[in-house]
């Protein structure tokens, strides 16, 4: 990983943003289904949260909310913000 260097002299790790696009299609068979069932189908790793792209935004999918799917969905991952 990259380091940058400080004022105070130390080198620490640049701020890098991680986006994962899962670009293959996958299809349900069921209604509605969680963010969680769409997770672990499609493999989105650990710490990770859910978005989907509506109309220029992008709304976040919690693992336990029920969405009903819609032909044409986008879908991406990335890290979860932790406190520091």
């Amino acid at each position: 990983m990259p380091e940058a260097g400080h004022a105070d002299g130390v080198s620490r790790p640049s701020s890098v943003r991680i986006t994962v696009v899962v670009e293959n299609h996958y299809t349900f068979d069921s209604g509605p289904v969680t963010g969680r069932q769409i997770k672990d189908t499609v493999g989105v790793p650990a710490g990770f949260a859910l978005y989907r792209r509506v109309r220029g935004a992008t709304q976040p999918i919690p693992d336990d909310a029920q969405i009903e799917l819609r032909d044409g969905d986008h879908f991406f991952a990335r890290p979860t913000r932790s406190a520091s």
